[in-house]
Parts: C-alpha cells; sequence; structure tokens
C-alpha cells in the first residue's frame, strides 16, 4: 500500500509520534501549572503564625533595636547604628495618651520577620479603649512622621492633593509598600520580607553613611494626618511587640521572568519544533519501486490484458 507524498518528494512513512505530541501539549500547559502552583504554596502573609518568642531577650539585644519618641522632633536621623535583625525580640513600651512610639530595626534579605502586637490599658491611665494604630515604615518617614506629629495643632498646614500621587511620598509619610498601616487595632500579626537591599541610589546613600535599611515599627496614640486612623485614645496604652526572624529562602528574581514569559516563547516555539518535525518526516528516504504511480502499474496490466 502506498502512503501520501511529502514536502521535498518523499513520502510519509507514518503519523507524528505521540510522544512528540505528548511533550508539546506538556510545554504548553506546564508553565500555568508551574505558577498555579508557586501560589498555591507560597506562605500567606496576612495569615501568619503566632510569634514563638521568649519574653527574655538575648544579652545583646540593644545592639539590634533602639527606642524613640515622636516629641525628639529634631533628632532627624539620630540614634546608634544597629546591627542587622536576626534575632527574635520582645519589646514592651508605654504609649502615653496624644504621642507615639517607635521601635528602630534594620531588616534586611533572607529573613520573614513577624511582628505580633498587643495593646493593653495602663494601670495608672487607663483609656476608655486600648486602640491605637501600627505602621512599618522607612527611616525618611519616620522624620516625615515626626514633623508631621509637631505641627499637628495648625491644622492642615500642608496640602498635598494638588500633587500627583507617585510624587507626594516625597513631602509626606508613608507606610511601606503602602500597605503596612494597621490602624484602630488592640492586637494585631503582621509579616514583612525585604526583597533586595535596595536600588542602587539607596547602595550610594549607605556608602557615603546613610541608613536605607532603617525601618521603624511605629505604635501611634495620636490623631494624625489619615483620616482612617484612630483618634487618640484618652489614656495611656501598654504594649507588647514580639518580633519572630526566620530564616527563609530567597528565589532569584530572574525566575518569576522565566515563568511568566515561557507561556508566549512556547506559543512561538511550538510551531517552529513542529514543522521542524513535519519537515523531516517528509524527506525519508524511498524505495525506487515505491515511487511508482499507482496509475502506471494498472495501465501496463491492462495493456497485458
Amino acid at each position: 500500500m502506498y502512503g501520501q507524498s511529502g514536502p521535498g518528494g518523499g513520502r510519509l512513512s507514518g503519523r507524528f509520534p505521540k510522544s512528540s505530541a505528548y511533550l508539546v501539549n506538556l510545554c504548553m500547559v506546564s508553565p500555568s501549572i508551574l505558577l498555579m502552583a508557586a501560589i498555591l504554596t507560597a506562605p500567606s502573609v496576612a495569615a501568619a503564625s503566632s510569634c514563638e518568642v521568649s519574653a527574655v531577650n538575648q544579652p545583646n539585644v540593644d545592639d539590634y533595636i533602639e527606642e524613640h519618641s515622636v516629641e525628639n522632633f529634631w533628632d532627624f536621623g539620630g540614634g546608634r547604628d544597629l546591627l542587622s535583625l536576626e534575632m527574635d525580640v520582645f519589646w514592651e513600651s508605654t504609649i502615653d495618651n496624644d504621642s507615639a512610639s517607635a521601635l528602630k530595626i534594620e531588616l534586611v534579605p533572607g529573613y520573614r520577620y513577624t511582628f505580633c502586637i498587643k495593646m493593653t490599658p495602663n494601670s495608672d491611665d487607663a483609656p476608655l479603649e486600648p486602640i491605637g494604630d501600627v505602621y512599618l515604615m522607612r527611616g525618611g518617614d519616620w522624620d516625615r512622621y515626626t514633623i508631621d506629629y509637631e505641627m499637628r495643632e495648625d491644622g492642615e498646614w500642608m496640602e498635598v492633593d494638588f500633587l500627583p500621587v507617585e510624587w507626594r511620598d516625597t513631602v509626606d509619610w508613608l507606610p511601606y509598600r503602602d500597605v503596612h498601616a494597621y490602624e484602630r487595632v488592640s492586637e494585631e500579626e503582621f509579616s514583612v520580607a525585604i526583597d533586595s537591599d535596595g536600588s542602587v541610589w539607596s547602595s550610594l546613600s549607605n556608602a557615603l553613611g546613610g541608613s536605607d535599611q532603617e525601618y521603624f515599627l511605629v505604635i501611634d496614640g495620636w490623631d494624625n494626618r489619615r483620616h482612617s486612623d484612630s483618634d487618640a485614645a484618652g489614656g495611656a496604652i501598654d504594649v507588647e511587640v514580639l518580633i519572630d526572624v526566620e530564616e527563609r529562602m530567597n528565589i532569584p528574581k530572574f525566575t518569576a521572568t522565566l515563568l511568566v514569559g515561557s507561556l508566549p516563547l512556547a506559543c512561538l516555539i511550538v510551531p517552529f519544533v513542529l514543522h521542524s518535525k513535519y519537515m523531516q518526516h517528509g524527506k525519508e528516504e524511498v524505495s525506487e519501486e515505491d515511487k511508482e504511480m499507482p496509475y502506471l502499474d494498472n495501465e501496463a496490466d491492462a495493456g497485458h490484458i
């Protein structure tokens, strides 16, 4: 039985192999499967586990943390140079009415930091309700935050609505990544992981003596500029903060690019692979006998009858 002629005068001796079809289908669907698996297996920041931190700090904890008060208006960029936070921390403080305190820390890549904050009424000056605000911010935002506190009695001393949204962070304070603001709470848990050491400009700032990696965990007990924050509590609040530090595996940034870009790349590469396979099958060698056309054989037989 004769087969069909293929490109280049050859003949397709068989159908496209099933194994190649399975491989092509796998290449098409594997990026989506890998992306879904990465999302499902990634740890959830919002559903952070409770902090397992001892109430007794290590003797050298002062090398890793430093407490600041919002009332120290002229203390811009002040304080000691801290070590990168690589140990669990237990911190207690009392937030006076219409005031705020912050814990200065240095967060670095390679670790996952889980913060557990609990507020309770102070026995000597109990508020009506132990509710406050929690912010995680960078050093520059902390400086602008203290200015906001100092000018709080001047009303709307600085309007920023006329500025484009992407420029407002140059004059107004913002929580880290615009999301680490937890307002009107008495208990809160959240986690954060630093992805990189910062941009080229931040690296240059660090080389010149800057402190781009310094962060401030702020416990707010006054009515700040944000419309969603809580009012002053009306009394002092005792705050207990646990910081659970655990190492994490950093996945290279280029893996996300490869994962997302693999599907469109597969759409471009697969047609070329299919075409190449088809052409290879069409170039298979056939014998001289198979090259005879069927109707010539029939005419030759009819002439002998």
